[in-house]
């Protein structure tokens, strides 16, 4: 079938280049030159082509310019039926050029694409060129142009329905923050062809492929999600439709996925009221969905291969993957799987901006506590806000560590605040470089010196005075001094504090780890 078809396009360029040498040779001779170029114009987009749209528009003036040409020597009704057949080249290069367009934003249901209302405005343009000169032939040609497209007009209007595409919604049940994908089946509603755009006006819903051919016996789309708190709970996608032809498009949206997000704070009570349920006081807690709790890296110690990860400050150098570390050009430690004794303390921030915060804290506390919990590390609480301190506790059992993690979430607040958080101060490339100052000796590194001492001493100023460091200070009086800290913060006004007090107590030898 395709090899026909394209034999009766090779026939059908063929007949307009005889065409175009005979009437070469019946204009006069002041006029020859014009069909000369069209046919040597022709030919070289045959031999090469340079887009589809070329093409099209070639062709398109051809079947005027022969109606045209053959006039004087055939006569007007003659000469309409020498162009006649061109327009099956016209329909050939309406095909070829569909695949190559795109879709056009409107706010209308059905709308012409702009090869459609291009070829229109030229087809008027010359309807009326052929009344002003009362040239019959270029009249026929243009009715018969125009009986074409009211025809494929009748067509789409008929066959390509304002939603081309049906389907069942998907019900899918999601926690906020994590990623799923889905595969969607869509139905068609139309055997005209042409080709289907989506998008998705939300960020964090993604479709591939953007744009699928309506020709295929199966159209099927990945939509892959990650819902936020305040995500709607149907999951809507723009589309786009074009016709086979190219001519018009549609636009509809439509709702592949019934989302039902359940928030991470909730989820994660969830999970603290499950493994609270199933494990016993004294017993070695047991957490039936282990594949959602990530264990807290930084705390293992042992002789068995865990895994790897970055290097932190009191990481012990031994450990460091010297292979992986130039592979990727950072430092990179191993990780063993059994744990020592050594306790730990969350500090947490309980001060958020926003509800997607306070649900994104709450969810790492809780799933913190239960990772602690189900390793059999016992740990410590401190919590914190922007006006001061507002719990500290002694090194807590694991159910107790479990019970008393959901009570600190509900003491989260939300501030409103305008102002904006920079990136803290690098601490220890602070300190680094004011070592290396105090081996040169010189004036200009004297100043220099003096100036990086005074931001060290403003730093700690202002880390003793906010209430992450009192905190600390205060659960550190209940605790072993070598306890591991577990940092869950949004970073707002405590940033400068808890960047220098990871760096201070790094140089005491406690691992300092953020969530």
């Amino acid at each position: 079938m395709i090899i026909l078809h394209r034999r009766r396009v090779v026939l059908l360029k063929a007949y307009v280049a005889v065409a175009l040498v005979i009437a070469t040779v019946l204009s006069p001779l002041a006029f020859s030159f014009i069909p000369i170029l069209l046919l040597a114009w022709c030919l070289y987009l045959w031999w090469r082509p340079i887009t589809a749209v070329f093409d099209l528009m070639t062709e398109y003036f051809t079947f005027f310019a022969v109606a045209l040409l053959f006039t004087a020597p055939a006569g007007n009704f003659f000469a309409f039926l020498i162009a006649l057949p061109v327009l099956v080249l016209i329909n050939h290069g309406l095909e070829q050029v569909a695949p190559t367009l795109s879709y056009r934003e409107t706010r209308y249901v059905r709308y012409p694409t702009t090869i459609g209302i291009t070829l229109i405005s030229i087809l008027a343009a010359v309807l009326v060129v052929s009344l002003l000169l009362g040239s019959l032939s270029l009249l026929l040609a243009s009715i018969a142009l125009l009986v074409y497209f009211g025809l494929i007009g009748t067509v789409i209007v008929r066959r390509l329905p304002v939603e081309p595409v049906a389907m069942a919604p998907i019900q899918q049940r999601m926690v906020a923050g994590t990623e799923e994908l889905l595969h969607v089946k869509l139905n068609k509603r139309t055997n005209v062809g042409g080709r289907l755009f989506l998008e998705s006006p939300d960020e964090w819903v993604r479709v591939s492929p953007k744009m699928l051919s309506l020709g295929d016996k199966e159209l099927v789309i990945g939509v892959s999600l990650s819902p936020t708190l305040s995500g709607p709970s149907l999951v809507g996608l723009e589309a786009y439709a074009t016709d086979r032809w190219g001519l018009t498009q549609v636009r509809f949206t439509f709702e592949p996925v019934q989302l039902h997000v359940i928030p991470r704070a909730q989820y994660a009570a969830w999970l603290a009221n499950k493994y609270l349920a199933e494990t016993k006081v004294g017993a070695l807690p047991l957490v039936s969905n282990v594949s959602e709790i990530k264990s807290v890296y930084g705390l293992r110690r042992g002789v068995e291969y865990y895994g790897n990860q970055l290097y932190q400050p009191g990481d012990s150098l031994k450990n460091i993957d010297w292979k992986h570390s130039i592979k990727y050009n950072e430092l990179i430690t191993k990780e063993f799987a059994e744990f020592h004794g050594q306790s730990a303390i969350i500090l947490i921030n309980l001060a958020v901006g926003n509800a997607e915060e306070a649900d994104n804290l709450a969810y790492k506390t809780v799933v913190t506590a239960i990772s602690l919990a189900a390793e059999g590390i016992p740990a410590a609480l401190a919590a914190y806000n922007h006006e001061g301190v507002r719990l500290v506790t002694t090194v807590l059992q694991p159910q107790e560590l479990v019970t008393r993690s959901l009570q600190v979430v509900r003491e989260i607040v939300t501030v409103e605040s305008r102002l904006k958080y920079l990136n803290p101060t690098d601490v220890t490339r602070l300190v680094a470089n004011m070592s290396r100052l105090r081996s040169v000796e010189s004036e200009a590194s004297r100043v220099m010196l003096e100036l990086l001492r005074l931001e060290y001493k403003n730093l700690a100023s202002e880390a003793r005075q906010n209430p992450a460091s009192r905190a600390l200070s205060a659960v550190f009086a209940r605790v072993d001094k070598q306890a591991n800290i577990v940092v869950i913060s949004q970073r707002n006004h405590d940033a400068g504090a808890i960047s220098f007090n990871m760096f201070s107590f790094a140089r005491k030898g406690n691992a300092v780890i953020t969530v």
